[in-house]
């Protein structure tokens, strides 16, 4: 309730009880303090729009004696409430605008608005409701967000939902409702989903995206965020309902397993991958020179390995399903890795000169412990010259390019170091055609080829 009439106090208990007799709405209430100061008030509502208040005051410090009484009436024109009262002591000694100056001096005033000098009062006050409230249209009935996201794809999130909020209309119209995402520190501001009409009572399910930005990439290890949805409705997005929800992020480096995000480790522009292919093209110049435009990728991919594989160490893992990944410049400075950190590697020093490549992705339905990753590039020579890679059609693989062209591509292992480009080389082409063409991996969805585009 509201003591409109009554002046408040410095420490305060309050209690308020509604009930409700038709056609009116009573509350009543009381509240006291250290000075031992108590008041009881009690309201009704009648109709829509009349409030009357009473109230009394009790002084507790000495005796319990009644102090005051206090009554008001109010009401509301929107957007402006009224309210007048009366407040009126029971002794009014001290109370009529003089008093004695030695019982002044000897009280101790601890409040200006309410002591033992305060004179009756009429108080008219008015008060304007700036803003505006409406009803809610729309609610969550449950929201599903993914239960990981990792960092090395949060580009994707944009086009790709994080989850899903299953919203319901609970007005008695149709309504356009936007639901959107955000998670602080790694988002900018809130991304929102595309208007979805949603007629009287129905509930329809609104992806949920995510535009993350730079500071994901700084996240190292597994931590839990809070993810704030909220769906709006109307001409000017007001919220109708909002939660909250646990996000789980991963490390930089984690990788869920599904060779279609593989690629987002591939760092072509990355300082050291420039510095890299700089010095080894820069180094090979004159070698190179004396090399034919048609051979000039293909010559180019066997320098880069040759040089990378130089001093570098395959470490194996025994676990890829779920699996930590360098980033190429990480490969680079450790000069060791395993089958997709060293194919990442190598895919980003291609990529930076422009040379196109592809995950091999192996996954031997009786032996899953076998999974495998190696990579495919494109030499850019045309199928029907295949004859200048080489005559053993064994050794390499047509395939049609990102223009749609039949080009030689090159199988390449890259945890064959010893022997260089011609070592890891024969070894693709054998782990291909026999996973391939002799075992149908391909046909049969065990074998996944992955073409790495949109990186550089």
């Amino acid at each position: 309730m509201m003591f409109a009439s009554m002046p408040s106090r410095q420490i305060v208990t309050f209690v308020s009880v509604p009930a409700i007799w038709p056609p009116t709405i009573f509350s009543w209430g009381f509240d006291g303090d250290t000075e031992r100061q108590i008041r009881f008030g009690g309201e009704i509502i009648a109709g829509d729009a009349l409030r009357l208040d009473a109230g009394l005051y009790l002084d507790a410090s000495s005796s319990p004696t009644a102090d005051a009484v206090a009554v008001g009436v109010g009401t509301t024109l929107d957007p402006v409430r009224f309210d007048l009262s009366y407040l009126t002591f029971f002794s009014q000694a001290n109370r009529r605008g003089s008093a004695d100056v030695a019982t002044f001096l000897a009280t101790n005033l601890r409040n200006i608005e309410y002591n033992a000098f305060t004179s009756n009062r009429i108080t008219l006050t008015a008060s304007v409701k700036f803003g505006r409230s409406r009803d809610q249209l729309a609610q969550f009935e449950y929201v599903d967000v993914l239960t990981e996201v990792f960092p090395a794809a949060s580009s994707t999130y944009a086009f790709t939902p994080v989850g899903t909020a299953r919203v319901r209309n609970i007005s008695s119209s149709p309504i356009d409702a936007r639901v959107s995402f955000f998670v602080r520190r790694l988002m900018n501001s809130p991304t929102e989903s595309k208007p979805i009409r949603i007629e009287p009572g129905a509930v329809v399910p609104v992806p949920l995206y995510a535009v993350f930005n730079e500071s994901i990439q700084s996240v190292k290890s597994l931590s839990i965020r809070d993810g704030d949805i909220a769906v709006h409705t109307g001409p000017n997005g007001d919220e109708d309902d909002h939660v909250q929800s646990r996000v789980l992020v991963r490390g930089r480096n984690d990788w869920n397993g599904d060779i279609s995000t593989l690629k987002h480790f591939v760092a072509p522009q990355d300082d050291q991958v420039l510095a890299f292919t700089h010095d080894v093209i820069k180094r090979e110049k004159s070698a190179l020179d004396t090399i034919s435009a048609q051979l000039d990728r293909f010559q180019k991919a066997r320098f880069l390995y040759d040089n990378f594989a130089r001093g570098l160490t395959y470490v194996s893992d025994p676990a890829l399903s779920q699996d930590f990944v360098q980033y190429p410049s990480e490969t680079l400075a450790l000069k060791s890795g395993d089958c997709d950190d060293l194919s990442v590697a190598y895919a980003s020093l291609l990529a930076n000169i422009g040379i196109s490549s592809a995950f091999v992705d192996v996954v031997p339905p009786d032996q899953p412990d076998r999974s495998h990753v190696y990579l495919l590039f494109d030499t850019g020579v045309p199928a029907s010259e295949a004859y200048v890679i080489s005559d053993n059609a064994k050794r390499y693989v047509t395939r049609n390019n990102a223009r749609g062209l039949a080009t030689v591509w090159i199988p390449v292992e890259t945890t064959v170091i010893d022997g260089g480009f011609d070592s890891a080389w024969i070894a693709g082409a054998k782990e291909y055609y026999n996973d391939v063409e002799v075992n149908l991996g391909l046909v049969k969805g065990w074998v996944r080829i992955v073409d790495i585009e949109n990186v550089y």
